[in-house]
């Protein structure tokens, strides 16, 4: 898996499932993070993040990407909420230079 060590960003929007501030799921920004990366490096990298996202605009987390295909190169990911609006999260993906 090849990513560049620029920063990506990847704007998504994520639909939360409950009204009010209840977290996103690990498991939620696991998946969209994979997807969206996917489609911008063309191979959906594993994704493990430590827990879940809370739902506030600015709140971030870092996560960590891998290569689905078994190579030992790991890469860093920041997921931040750029903004929360009527139950919709937009969030943006970078990956961390280094």
């Amino acid at each position: 898996m090849r990513l560049r060590p620029a920063v990506a960003l990847v704007p998504v929007a994520l639909v939360l499932a409950a009204c009010g501030h209840a977290p996103m799921t690990e498991k939620s920004v696991e998946e969209k993070a994979s997807e969206e990366m996917g489609k911008q490096i063309g191979l959906a990298p594993i994704v493990d993040c430590p827990g879940d996202l809370e739902s506030r605009a600015g709140a971030t987390m870092s996560c960590q990407l891998s290569d689905p295909n078994g190579s030992d190169k790991k890469f860093t990911m920041t997921v931040r909420v750029v903004s929360l609006k009527n139950g919709v999260a937009k969030l943006d993906f970078a990956l961390d230079e280094g």
